[in-house]
């Protein structure tokens, strides 16, 4: 593994014992910043006696939610405790001998693969994520070559950018030619604008190497609980459920998925939320005219901003001790330079942050 220490956003704990503060505006974790749907307080509420029982190993009534939700058969879903768990079921279900990663991502992946003694071969996207890269078909057969196992994310974490259907489809009748699975991270797709994009879940049917991550954590800010899905063919859920805690999706998780599922007007209303403060972020930033930094593009809730100077070990603090948590993306292999990552949630926090790179910087 690159580097010995493992950092993600969102450890609160670890803010207020660095900052001395108590709250924070949460930049630094890509969550929908607008609460969960009101249905899920409410069957959390009334599910709290049903904790004195084992919940459904099978998950059958969230299955069921998800494949309504989203058209997928239920023999070809599987959930577990967040994104997380899932990707190190599946790995070390398939124990793959060679993995392709393209970096920068989420580095649960890496740690993952490693954790089943897989080599691992890397994919440079850098600072545009898949906006930036331009591989050709044989550049592709020549990165995966005796690969076993491929990791791609769309939307992709950390440059906000989707890799496009043509090249998706390109990639994905490649792996199946050298028997290559694919995992493919969809967790921020629920943040992209209904019918512009194309799920990798519509390929499922056709691809049987194909594996999809959905997160129901994110989208419907319930972090807390952990909740995420994988869609594959039965055969290989069955391989994957050998591996897999039968009991890892606890009663409420369960409970709060599936309200979460049932309300039809909350993801448009999130979705045009976090879009007016994507627009308003954007727009003021770039007004702003800061001379030392630099955002670029995204289609969903986080925006990637490189630091151009030296500052970002007192710009984070700095930042930090006015209550206003970021992600700090050094830590992150295929990034060259200083980057941080800055989640969008509604529009006063974003003023705040706006307000005080201004302070920083102006």
């Amino acid at each position: 593994m690159r580097g010995d220490i493992i950092v993600h956003g969102g450890n609160l704990r670890k803010a207020q014992e660095n900052y001395g503060l108590h709250d924070f505006i949460d930049l630094s974790a890509n969550i929908n910043p607008f609460g969960p749907p009101q249905g899920v307080w409410e069957s959390l509420n009334e599910s709290l006696k049903e904790i004195v029982s084992y919940p459904d190993p099978e998950c059958l009534a969230l299955r069921t939610a998800l494949a309504s939700h989203l058209e997928l058969p239920l023999e070809e879903i599987m959930v577990g405790n967040g994104a997380g768990e899932l990707i190190f079921t599946i790995v070390n279900a398939l124990k793959p001998r060679k993995v392709a990663i393209p970096l920068p991502t989420f580095s649960e992946y890496e740690r993952a693969a490693r954790s089943v003694g897989a080599e691992v071969c890397y994919i440079t996207l850098g600072a545009e994520g898949w906006n930036g890269c331009h591989l050709t078909k044989e550049q592709w057969a020549e990165t995966l070559k005796d690969c076993d196992l491929l990791f791609l994310c769309s939307p992709h974490n950390p440059t906000g950018s989707v890799l496009q259907r043509d090249s998706f489809a390109q990639i994905l009748k490649l792996c199946a030619e050298m028997d290559c699975k694919i995992l493919f991270d969809e967790s921020f797709f629920d943040f992209l604008p209904p019918g512009q994009y194309t799920s990798a879940r519509s390929y499922l049917r056709t691809y049987k190497h194909l594996i999809v991550l959905y997160s129901l954590t994110k989208f419907y800010s319930i972090p807390g609980l952990r909740l995420g899905a994988a869609f594959a063919d039965r055969s290989l859920l069955t391989q994957f459920e050998g591996f897999r805690d039968p009991w890892s999706v606890n009663v409420l998780a369960q409970k709060a998925g599936i309200s979460a599922l049932k309300d039809q007007k909350y993801s448009d209303e999130v979705r045009n939320k976090i879009e007016a403060s994507r627009s308003y972020f954007y727009h003021e930033f770039e007004a702003a005219c800061f001379n030392y930094l630099r955002i670029y593009p995204s289609a969903v809730n986080f925006a990637l901003l490189k630091v151009l100077d030296s500052s970002i070990s007192e710009l984070i603090p700095y930042l930090g001790k006015r209550g206003i948590l970021v992600r700090d993306c050094r830590n992150f292999s295929g990034l060259q330079g200083d980057f941080m990552r800055v989640a969008i949630k509604d529009i006063p926090a974003m003023q705040n942050l706006i307000e005080a790179l201004k302070g920083f910087y102006l």
